[in-house]
């Protein structure tokens, strides 16, 4: 930040004192340059842990990249130099691996002024678990149908929040920790970006589990898939705070929706849409879109069906970047 404020500086006609009394008033109020992030590596009762590997990691415009690593001290204690010089606009982050699990302090900015409490990455103790635990809740669950004459594509978001003091672990490689139901008839499932590591999810017909390391922070999973009919029949595997549904519209499409409230789109959803939502849904409830179609008569179904596809992608983006920032 000096040199920034030394080249604003060079060119004005004030004199040399002027301009150094000027420096120190500007210095006074921008904010300081991190020169290094301390922190240290603990368990939730502030327990340090000693000898985890902690990672710095930089994430920027052009990606993330890995810059230094170091092993954590007596005191759980750990310390790397921040240059920022290359990256004025990147977010700074440290990752500390503890009984094989990787766990990520808060990102903070280059210009940002360290915490007198110190930077902290906290880590949790592990816990193998022999098939899905019942005690998982949902916090956010899109789901997005693209409705056709004779089956429904569907994309959906699902944020799961992790257990409160501890991190679930599988006891064997084909076993998931945490495991919901996908729509009745759901085929040709796979995993779209923006979710888990395609090699965590364990992809069944109807079903759809993760087998990775399942900590307090959450996951997010991200899926599409086709039902082979009009209907969106989905058994709500676990608890979920909030449900929303979005069916992409279409010439002589008639809808019947049981265990869903219309609500408005929102204007941030700059696609003509219809929306469905529900609240504190129980696990076992049964909730339906069952879709019909009226032929167009102008003889151009694939010119309706190629829009409506277009419109569910545009419509699961909007999707994306509206959980991305919730």
């Amino acid at each position: 930040m000096t040199s920034i404020v030394s080249n604003r500086l060079s060119g004005s006609r004030l004199p040399g004192s002027l301009s150094l009394a000027a420096s120190l008033v500007l210095l006074s109020v921008l904010p300081a340059r991190a020169q290094a992030i301390r922190g240290r590596v603990a368990l939730p009762d502030s327990t340090p842990v000693v000898g985890a590997r902690v990672e710095l990691h930089r994430v920027g415009d052009d990606g993330g990249a890995l810059l230094d690593s170091t092993i954590s001290g007596g005191s759980g204690e750990f310390s790397f130099p921040l240059d920022t010089a290359g990256a004025p606009g990147a977010l700074f982050l440290a990752a500390a691996r503890y009984l094989d699990v990787l766990y990520w302090g808060p990102p903070m900015h280059g210009t940002a002024v360290p915490s007198e409490d110190g930077y902290l990455v906290q880590v949790f103790d592990t816990v193998a678990v022999p098939g899905p635990v019942d005690y998982l809740r949902t916090t956010m669950r899109h789901v997005v149908i693209t409705p056709t004459v004779s089956a429904l594509q569907v994309s959906e978001i699902i944020d799961v929040a992790g257990p409160p003091d501890r991190t679930l672990v599988s006891s064997g490689d084909s076993i998931a920790v945490w495991e919901t139901s996908l729509a009745e008839g759901a085929h040709a499932v796979v995993s779209e970006e923006g979710g888990v590591p395609p090699e965590d999810l364990l992809l069944g017909k109807g079903s759809l589990g993760f087998r990775g390391a399942l900590s307090p922070e959450g996951i997010r999973v991200a899926v599409s898939y086709v039902v082979p009919s009009s209907d969106f029949v989905l058994d709500v595997g676990d608890p979920t705070e909030r449900l929303e549904v979005l069916v992409m519209p279409r010439p002589g499409l008639d809808l019947k929706v049981n265990g869903l409230a219309e609500a408005p789109t929102g204007a941030e959803m700059r696609i003509p849409v219809r929306r469905f939502t529900a609240t504190d849904v129980a696990r076992g409830t049964t909730v339906s879109v069952r879709s019909s179609i009226r032929q167009p008569g102008d003889g151009r179904p694939w010119a309706w069906l190629i829009a409506a596809i277009v419109l569910g992608a545009a419509a699961l983006f909007m999707v994306r970047l509206n959980a991305r920032h919730s």
